[in-house]
C-alpha cells in the first residue's frame, strides 16, 4: 500500500524536521508549521523542578498551541474534521469528533483508554466500542484499533479532514531498534492498517476527493550506549541529594529527550554556573569515543526555533542516549530493551520523516530529495483551499502539488 501511493504519489526522500526530534513538537510542526519556540510544545514532556514531586505530565492539551492549526484553519472554513490519538488535541474545540492522546502519567503500566471517556467527544468513545462490538473494560489499544475507529469515522462521519496517530512502529523501533526484524514485521502491520483506510475511503465513495497524506515525525537511531549527565552534575555538587537520593537542591538540571537533552538552570541568569556547566560538557564532546557530538549554544538553538528556556542543549554522539539518571555510572551499556531513540538535531541524516502524498491536488509521480518538516501544513493547506496562518518562514511544497492556491480569488488553479 504505501509503495503504491510512494509510486502512483509524490514523496520526499526525507523530511527535515525540528528540535528535538521527538512526538509532540513534531506533531505539532506538522500541524500550525511552526518551530517548537513558536508554537509552544518544546518536548514531549512538561519540565518539573527536580525538588518537586514528578508529575510526568506530558504536552496533552492543545491550550499549550500557540499558533494556527490546521483543525482551526479547517473549521474557520466550514470543514469538518476527526482526530485520533493526535498528541496535543485534548480541549481541541474545533475538532468535531476527537480522541485525543492522554494517559495517567503515574499509572503502570500505561493505560492510554482509561482517560479517554473523560477528555473526548462527548459519546463518541461508546460509539466506537460498540463499532467493535467492544467495551472499554475489554479493550486493548493499538494502531490495529485505531484504525478501525478511523475507518468507523471515515464511512459513518465523512469528516472534511483526519487525522490519526499510529503510534506502534515507534514503540518496536524504541525496543529493538531500527532495521531489525521486529521493525520490518511491524512496518508490513503498519502498511495494511493503511490499506484499511484506503479501503474505507473507497467503501465511503470518497476516493475521488480525497488526499492521503502518509507523514513520520521523525526518524531513529540504534543505540548502544547511554550517557548520564546527570550523574556529573551530582558529582560536580551542582545537584545536591538528600539522604534518599532525591533531589535535595540544584544549580543545574538536564531534560532528557532521548538523542539529545535540554540544560536548565536555577536562576537563568547565573553566569557563573552557566560557564561551569557549559566547562563540564564541553570535555565529554571530545575524542573519538566522546558520548557527545556537540554542546549545542543557546544561540544555536535560537537559529533551530527550539526550547527557548534552555541554556543549552547537549546532543548525544552517534548510537548513544541520554537519559535522567543522577546515580550510578555517568556512561554505561543502553537496556536490551531499549535499542532505538530519536531527539537528535533535525540535520543527521537518521533523524529524516518521511513524507507521502497522494489523490486529489497532488502531483503523481514526483519525488523531491529533502524537504522541510514547518513546510508540510501550508502544503495541506493548500490541498484543502483554506486560509490557514503560518510562520512567514513555512511554504507550500508546490512542486508536489498539482494546484496552486490563489489567494485573491481563493480558487484551486490546475498546474
Amino acid at each position: 500500500n504505501l509503495r503504491r501511493l510512494c509510486r502512483e504519489g509524490a514523496s520526499a526522500e526525507g523530511v527535515v524536521g525540528i528540535y528535538p526530534t521527538v512526538t509532540y513538537p513534531s506533531h505539532t510542526t506538522i500541524v500550525t508549521g511552526a518551530k517548537p519556540a513558536d508554537h509552544g510544545i518544546i518536548a514531549n514532556t512538561v519540565f518539573d523542578d527536580p525538588v518537586e514531586p514528578p508529575t510526568k505530565r506530558w504536552y496533552w492539551e492543545a491550550s499549550y498551541i500557540n499558533s494556527d492549526t490546521l483543525w482551526a484553519a479547517a473549521k474557520r472554513a466550514g470543514l469538518s474534521v476527526a482526530s485520533l490519538f493526535w498528541p496535543v488535541t485534548v480541549g481541541a474545540d474545533q475538532i468535531d469528533w476527537n480522541l485525543p492522546e492522554i494517559w495517567d502519567p503515574l499509572a503502570q503500566p500505561v493505560n492510554f483508554v482509561s482517560q479517554l471517556p473523560k477528555y473526548a467527544t462527548p459519546g463518541l468513545v461508546d460509539e466506537i466500542l460498540k463499532s467493535q462490538n467492544k467495551t472499554l473494560t475489554n479493550y486493548r489499544h493499538s494502531d490495529s484499533a485505531a484504525t478501525a475507529a478511523a475507518t468507523y469515522l471515515i464511512e459513518q462521519r465523512k469528516p472534511d479532514l483526519t487525522l490519526l496517530h499510529l503510534i506502534d512502529l515507534d514503540h518496536t523501533h524504541h525496543d529493538y531498534g531500527p532495521y531489525s526484524a521486529k521493525a520490518f514485521e511491524m512496518t508490513e502491520q503498519e502498511d495494511a492498517n493503511v490499506g484499511r483506510i484506503l479501503e474505507a475511503i473507497q467503501r465511503a465513495g470518497l476516493e475521488a476527493a480525497t488526499t492521503i497524506a502518509v507523514v513520520s515525525d521523525h526518524g531513529f537511531m540504534r543505540v548502544d550506549n547511554q550517557f548520564n549527565p546527570g550523574v556529573l552534575l551530582v558529582q560536580a555538587g551542582l545537584i545536591r541529594l538528600d539522604g534518599q537520593g532525591r533531589v535535595a537542591s540544584w544549580k543545574a538540571a538536564i531534560h532528557p529527550n532521548g538523542g539529545s537533552a535540554a540544560v536548565y538552570l536555577k536562576n537563568p541568569e547565573d553566569k557563573v554556573t552557566l560557564t561551569r556547566v557549559k566547562t563540564l560538557f564541553e570535555r565529554y564532546a571530545k575524542g573519538p569515543n566522546a558520548p557527545l557530538r556537540q554542546v549545542v549554544t543557546r544561540e544555536e538553538l535560537n537559529t533551530l526555533g527550539a526550547n527557548p528556556a534552555a541554556v543549552m542543549f547537549l546532543e548525544a554522539a552517534d548510537h548513544y542516549a541520554i537519559t535522567g539518571k543522577l546515580k550510578g555510572l555517568w556512561v554505561e551499556p543502553a537496556d536490551e530493551q531499549s535499542r532505538g531513540k530519536h531527539g537528535y538535531l533535525p540535520d543527521r541524516p537518521e533523524m529524516y520523516a518521511s513524507l507521502i502524498l497522494w489523490g486529489r491536488g497532488i502531483r503523481s509521480r514526483t519525488q523531491l530529495e529533502l524537504v522541510r518538516m514547518t513546510d508540510i501544513a501550508p502544503t495541506l493547506a493548500q490541498v484543502l483551499n483554506i486560509k490557514f496562518q503560518p510562520p512567514s518562514y513555512s511554504r507550500p511544497i508546490v512542486d508536489l502539488l498539482a494546484v496552486t492556491y490563489n489567494d485573491a480569488t481563493s480558487q484551486l488553479k490546475e498546474k
